[in-house]
């Protein structure tokens, strides 16, 4: 059904280059609207060629308002012009240019990018239309009518398109404009004859301003849950607003509290900031009263300008030159102030608090009506939206689901009854069109042709993907019992030897450097010989002998600290192709100190057992024991290490590992002498599962407040599993529906890192590592239904870990590193395939956590906030539960100028760091601003407060 319709309608969709462009803006003076070959552009400075005709000029808004002339800039379809729907796009502010911001920087034909003058030609340009406003003692209504006066007086200069479907797009403010515009002509249609009426079929914005109050509550809690804010201001901010119709004078002075975005910028929270020069633009402040609540403490007019690195001052230099004015025929009457991006004289008096009635009526009037929002703009946030759309109380028609762009999820949309879509577009900020082009060109033919957005374009791959997957799953669930009654392997002990015997060399693809490194077994004798743990060990690069030994372990649990945190993250060699040459990593985490990476538990890459019957018992409390003896058997083989600070690092489900490991070293050191004790200083634990509860609470809100499931999804999940219970184990049929459609929603991303791509690499898809879904424990609301070894299979993945795998398998890798010596009958995997139950996972690890902090450890807990997985919300719910007094408040911290996370630090030695735009391997997303998180840990210092 749904191919038929989308062939009945493909020549629609061909609108790619389509539809007509008109900017326009409101000046002072006077002007004659002329004929339209006056206005036609010839010899604009910088222009690339271009087969269409584009015009500009002024229309004034007589006979009423002879004082007042629009200008505009209208672009030709690039193909086909006389067919094409005329688009008028409207940006925001209010005060701010289309011109300078709209065609100039999004979605124009001829954008400007740099300062050297030149136009580049964007070919995701809509070729559509602009129209903003420009005078004193200015509001809502007054734009709205100047603009219908400009439009009826534009269709006498452009006849030809009187008949044309007509629809209007803008964004920001323009959520205001568009609408009151499209009231406008709605009304005026009815009073008019047919060849008088404007043909307007629909209008679309973008990151609107809709309602007060819904908009002030999402910008709020958007930054809260994207990790800006912290707990104190959030409450604060909730306890004196209540975000009721009307926004009082309490709620508007807890505002000033609100500093989130004084470091970052506001429209796209993830980019960095333009540290050039300040531009002219910076001069004077940006006009923003939709929201009166921060206009009145003149706060908002301090936020970041606009999206700045670095072009908005490109756009305003290039049209304040005189040649391009001529060429335009713009500012003909020399006006007494420069062109600037947004308005220095305009005062707006007039701004209602809601538009939602009239997008109400709009509906009723047979509009169609759509709705977007990039997800990663904090002024006009994905939330806000969603928090207006939900007041208006429309039925969903088509729920919730994602939409493709060339192969990738480019977002999700909702469809509603009545002619309402919701769209978002995923890693894109405030101006859609400048972060996601071709994406926003696709959302806009689709919007333009009334068609769905696309689907998956590989959906059956995926779901007979999914049938293997769950296949071999049952395979695990059903027949445990095959991995523990097949034969023994043959009883081969490795010796512990000497360290030297471990040294390597020759390790195929290693680049020279200057320092040495080891590996090899460390059997767990004499307790039980029949275990060999392997290790990989790196000297520092610099004084080894001065510097802390770190261990790093990875979670899963059943997950290689070789194949992930050696290879892929912070180790000094990573393997990133599958040419077999390894990569020096310039960010390694032994420039700081000696690091040792460790197997755990057996069964986990070259770690191993004699008697497989061992592999049916393993859990945290075997992991944590054999680790132990690990340690004290390594120290043997390295006893210069001994006296060394030594500190535990892990992430992900070695947010269990480390602490319990933490823990059984520091009761054995109040047991032994002390040169037997391991001089254990502290640990660090990234996006780590700590506390069940939390995390599942965390996991959910976090996919909603992301805009990854729907707001029915989401409710569902929270009353039908006992999300805001402190138990989790009393579940229902209900959720476990439920459950399966949260999975559901992260099919097609990276649950690890959701803004990157995902890989798509045949031969990544046909590795081991992919067709055997990562075992994990945690939370156990999700493997008590024997669901959560569905969740995708990778860690980061585009498209290294298949890499690693196959290096690891490579017979002379093995003989270099001393690995694999009694030939496992089974292939090296990143995370174990013959590890098949995990027989004991507390559901907590909070109370050994506070236990160490009493003892005086030092522990630092980190989360990259753009993992899914173990999200930032589950650490913030975490650490709340945890009941610890703040010591130092939410402050923001820097690597080499930008905003690298936020950080908080609690009295008895816990501090909490966000690294910002970082997924779930922390060091792989963000691998300089790891390296200063992990030096300020060792250093016991605090984070760098300060840009420069």
């Amino acid at each position: 059904m749904f191919s038929r319709f989308v062939n009945k309608k493909r020549e629609r969709l061909t609108m790619e280059k389509n539809a007509l462009w008109l900017l326009c803006v409101l000046v002072l003076p006077v002007i004659a609207c002329g004929y339209k070959e006056d206005d036609l552009v010839t010899g604009l400075p910088g222009q690339p060629p271009v087969n269409f005709r584009h015009y500009s000029g002024y229309v004034n808004l007589g006979p009423r308002q002879k004082q007042k002339s629009l200008f505009y800039w209208f672009f030709e379809a690039q193909q086909n012009t006389a067919r094409r729907p005329l688009v008028l796009w409207l940006n925001g502010g209010p005060g701010c240019s289309a011109i300078a911001t709209g065609a100039a920087q999004e979605l124009g034909p001829f954008l400007v990018h740099t300062k050297g003058g030149n136009l580049t030609f964007n070919e995701f340009s809509w070729n559509k239309a602009i129209t903003l406003t420009d005078l004193q003692n200015l509001g809502d209504q007054v734009t709205a009518e100047d603009s219908l006066v400009f439009l009826i007086n534009w269709f006498k200069k452009f006849p030809e398109f009187r008949s044309n479907e007509f629809y209007i797009t803008g964004e920001s403010y323009a959520g205001h404009y568009v609408s009151q515009l499209a009231e406008v002509i709605h009304d005026r249609n009815k009073k008019v004859t047919r060849d008088s009426r404007i043909n307007l079929k629909g209008i679309m914005i973008g990151n609107p301003v809709i309602n007060e109050a819904t908009d002030a509550a999402g910008i709020v809690d958007y930054a809260w849950s994207h990790a800006l804010i912290s707990d104190e201001v959030h409450k604060l901010i909730h306890d004196s607003c209540r975000f009721g119709d009307k926004l009082t004078a309490q709620c508007n002075k807890s505002f000033t509290a609100f500093t989130a975005y004084a470091a970052i910028n506001i429209y796209s929270i993830f980019t960095p900031v333009c540290l050039s020069s300040s531009p002219s633009s910076k001069n004077h402040t940006r006009v923003m009263s939709d929201h009166n609540l921060l206009t009145s403490q003149n706060i908002w007019g301090r936020l970041p300008y606009a999206y700045d690195p670095c072009t908005p001052h490109y756009a305003e230099k290039y049209f304040n030159r005189k040649d391009v004015q001529v060429a335009l025929h713009a500012n003909v009457t020399n006006l007494p102030y420069p062109y600037t991006a947004c308005s220095s004289v305009i005062k707006w008096t007039e701004a209602p608090t809601t538009v939602i009635p009239i997008i109400q009526k709009l509906l009723k009037g047979g509009l169609r009506i759509w709705i977007y929002s990039g997800d990663t703009d904090g002024r006009l946030p994905v939330t806000s939206t969603r928090y207006s759309l939900r007041k208006m109380r429309l039925k969903v028609e088509s729920p919730w689901r994602s939409w493709f762009h060339k192969s990738e999820v480019a977002g999700w949309v909702e469809t509603y009854a009545g002619g309402l879509t919701f769209v978002t577009v995923r890693g894109a900020g405030h101006q859609v069109p400048l972060f996601a082009p071709a994406q926003s060109l696709t959302l806009f033919s689709h919007f333009l042709a009334s068609l769905p957005l696309p689907p998956s374009h590989f959906k059956e791959k995926k779901v007979l993907a999914m049938k293997k997957n769950a296949l071999w799953l049952l395979l695990v669930l059903i027949l445990p019992a095959i991995a523990c009654s097949r034969k023994p392997e043959k009883k081969v002990t490795v010796s512990s030897g000497r360290k030297e015997e471990d040294l390597v060399s020759g390790l195929p693809g290693q680049p020279p450097v200057n320092f040495r490194h080891y590996a090899g077994y460390v059997d767990l004798g004499p307790r039980q010989k029949q275990k060999s743990l392997f290790y990989w060990f790196f000297e520092a690069q610099h004084n080894s002998s001065g510097r802390p030994l770190v261990l790093w372990l990875n979670g899963g649990p059943g997950c290689s600290s070789v194949a992930y945190g050696a290879a892929q993250e912070l180790g000094p060699f990573l393997v990133r192709t599958n040419g077999g040459n390894l990569t020096f990593n310039d960010f390694s985490w032994n420039k700081e100190a000696n690091m040792l990476f460790l197997e755990a538990p057996v069964g986990v890459g070259f770690s191993y057992t004699n008697n497989s019957v061992d592999l049916g018992k393993l859990g945290d409390q075997v992991t944590a024991e054999d680790s132990l003896d690990f340690l004290i058997n390594w120290f043997t083989k390295f006893p210069e290490f001994r006296s060394s600070d030594f500190y535990l690092t892990g992430e992900s489900y070695a947010g269990h590992y480390v602490p319990q490991l933490a823990e059984v070293i520091y009761d054995r050191n109040k047991k032994v002498q002390g040169d037997s004790r391991i001089n254990l200083k502290g640990f660090m634990i990234g996006n780590a599962a700590i506390n069940e509860e939390t995390d599942m609470a965390g996991l959910i809100d976090y996919a909603w407040s992301h805009a990854i499931v729907s707001d029915e999804l989401h409710s569902n999940l929270h009353s039908t599993c006992g999300l805001d219970e402190e138990q989790t184990s009393n579940t229902t049929i209900q959720c476990y529906e439920n459950i399966k459609a949260f999975m559901e929603a992260y099919n097609d991303i990276d649950i690890y890192s959701i803004y990157t791509p995902v890989c798509l690499s045949s031969d990544s898809s046909s590795s081991s590592s992919q067709r055997r879904p990562k075992l994990v424990v945690s939370p156990s609301l999700f493997t008590y239904h024997d669901m959560w070894d569905k969740f995708p299979a990778s860690g980061y993945d585009p498209c290294t870990e298949a890499y690693t795998e196959n290096y690891f398998n490579r017979k002379d890798v093995q003989v270099a590193l001393h690995a694999n010596v009694t030939n496992l009958p089974y292939p090296y995997t990143p995370c174990s395939g013959v590890i098949r139950r995990w027989g004991e996972a507390p559901s907590t690890v909070l109370p050994i956590i506070q236990k160490l902090l009493t003892a005086g450890l030092r522990i630092w807990i980190y989360s990259g906030d753009t993992d899914g997985r173990v999200p930032v919300t589950s650490t913030r719910y975490s650490i709340k539960k945890m009941g610890s007094k703040v010591e130092l408040p939410w402050r923001s911290w820097f690597h080499e100028s930008q905003v690298a996370g936020w950080v908080e630090t609690y009295a008895g030695g816990l501090t909490f760091a966000t690294v910002r735009g970082a997924g779930h391997q922390v060091p792989v997303f963000a691998p300089a601003q790891s390296l200063t998180l992990f030096s300020h840990f060792l250093s016991s210092t605090p984070l760098p407060s300060k840009r420069f």
